[in-house]
Parts: C-alpha cells; sequence; structure tokens
C-alpha cells in the first residue's frame, strides 16, 4: 500500500495538467473574489478566526471541482496501460493497491489546493502580524475542507465505473453546482444540507456568520421554508461532528464499491 501510494503521489504530483487548471481556476477565484485582499464587505476581517473561515468559503467555491475533475482518471489508468493484470500477479492484493492508489492520488491533488489555502494564510500572517491565523486554518483545513475532499475523491473513484471519465467530469460540475452552490429556495437541491461536501456546518459551528456584522445590522429576515430542510440543522459543533463522520462513512462506502467492482471483474 505505502509503495502504491508514493507512486501514485509522484505520478500526479509530477502532472502538467494539475497544475495548469489549478492555476486558471484560482486565477478566477482571485479575480472574481478579491481573495488576495479577502475583502467581502465584512467588518471583521481582521479578525483571524473569520479571516481564515472566508478564505476556506472561496476556495470551496470552485477549487472541489478541480480536485474531483483530475482524479476521475486515475482509477482506470492500469486497465487503460494494459499492466492490471502484470499488478494482479504481484503479491500485493487488491485492496491495498486501491487504498494506496486513492490516497496517493487524493494528497498529490489536494497540494495544489493546500498551497492556495496556506499560501494565503501565510500572507495574512506577515501583513496582519497574527500567527494565531495557521492555528485557525490549520483547524479549518483540517475540519471543514479535507472530509469534503476525501468524498469527492471518493466519488471520483467510483463514478468512472459506471460512465466515462469526460462524461463523469461533465456530470460532477453540474452536481457541485446543483447540490453545494445554489440557493436552497432556487430549486430543490443538496446545498447547504448536511450532506454538502463544501464544510459550511463547521465553518458556521466555529466562526459564525454573525461575527461579520456590526452590533446594530443582526437583524435578518427569516430563510423562506425549502425542500429538504430537514438535512439543514443549526450549525453547532455537535453537528458539524455529525457532518465530518457523515463524510468519512460516505468514503468508506463508495470506496467499497469500487473494491466491491474490482472483486466481481476478477470472476
Amino acid at each position: 500500500m505505502i509503495a502504491t501510494l508514493r507512486y501514485e503521489f509522484a505520478m500526479q504530483i509530477r502532472r502538467p495538467s494539475l497544475w495548469i487548471v489549478y492555476g486558471l481556476v484560482f486565477a478566477v477565484i482571485v479575480a472574481a473574489l478579491d481573495y488576495a485582499s479577502l475583502d467581502l464587505g465584512l467588518n471583521d476581517t481582521h479578525v483571524p478566526r473569520r479571516a481564515m473561515a472566508t478564505a476556506a468559503e472561496m476556495l470551496v467555491l470552485l477549487l472541489p471541482m478541480v480536485y474531483g475533475c483530475m482524479l476521475a482518471d486515475r482509477p482506470q489508468r492500469d486497465r487503460l496501460l494494459r499492466v492490471d493484470s502484470i499488478l494482479d500477479a504481484t503479491p500485493t492484493g487488491r485492496t491495498a493497491r486501491l487504498v494506496g492508489r486513492y490516497l496517493g492520488a487524493c494528497a498529490a491533488t489536494a497540494v495544489p489546493y493546500a498551497l492556495a489555502y496556506f499560501g494565503r494564510v501565510l500572507l495574512y500572517v506577515v501583513v496582519e502580524g497574527k500567527p494565531s491565523a495557521l492555528g485557525w486554518a490549520t483547524l479549518f483545513f483540517l475540519g471543514s475542507v479535507l472530509p469534503g475532499l476525501l468524498f469527492v475523491g471518493a466519488l471520483a473513484f467510483a463514478g468512472p465505473l459506471l460512465v466515462p471519465p469526460m462524461v463523469f467530469r461533465v456530470l460532477f460540475v453540474a452536481y457541485w453546482f446543483w447540490g453545494n452552490l445554489i440557493p436552497k429556495d432556487m430549486l430543490p437541491t443538496l446545498s447547504h444540507t448536511i450532506l454538502t461536501a463544501t464544510g459550511e456546518y463547521v465553518i458556521n459551528a466555529v466562526a459564525p456568520r454573525s461575527l461579520e456584522y456590526l452590533p446594530g445590522d443582526l437583524e435578518y429576515a427569516e430563510d423562506p421554508p425549502a425542500v429538504l430542510d430537514f438535512l439543514r440543522p443549526e450549525a453547532t459543533p455537535a453537528v458539524a461532528l455529525l457532518w465530518v463522520g457523515l463524510m468519512v462513512a460516505l468514503t468508506v462506502a463508495l470506496l467499497s464499491v469500487v473494491r466491491l467492482h474490482a472483486s466481481r471483474s476478477e470472476s
């Protein structure tokens, strides 16, 4: 498993298209959302906790789409290169190879994402002189970003078993907008539910949005009712932990499906 992990990581991290696509999408985020300054009209962007949460929220809009699309062709690579039978002859089992391939490819694909996030964090620390931002950034990355990436990675491994990788990429981008980004009252959607992979429950539990407003601005109109509101509990630490558990459970379930498909292919 470790050997497969190291090999998959090295292959994926050296992939030119990985850096090119990430770079193009990151440029869109910087240009459209003013990511360099983190200025979204908030009153407390100088508070490290809220600033790091805002940075995580900006990147999760588009970068997970790049992450999932860049992983879509990894599961079938051995078969396309016709080396799967050779690998089956080695002492390593399919489960160990699957786990190693998944962890290695996902880790490498997450490197540009992490650089985009923590690069902005280091800039914030230098400009604002607040090293506590590093701790908050690490918490948000591990707690809100990483579980979602684990799920997206497993989905990218399982999806191409049903449709070709190119078709999966198109469907995955459509899913990301429908199930994670669009307003919940626009049409029936998984957006803003406990099944959303954006990590918003962790962010809102740790850095509530009320921190963004001055005391005189805390009056809001109630959100209109929407379909699947029962899957939209209030963001509390307990719900945030529940969300993390759901992402891990869905990841394990999807990888189990991939392994089961491999077992049937053997027979």
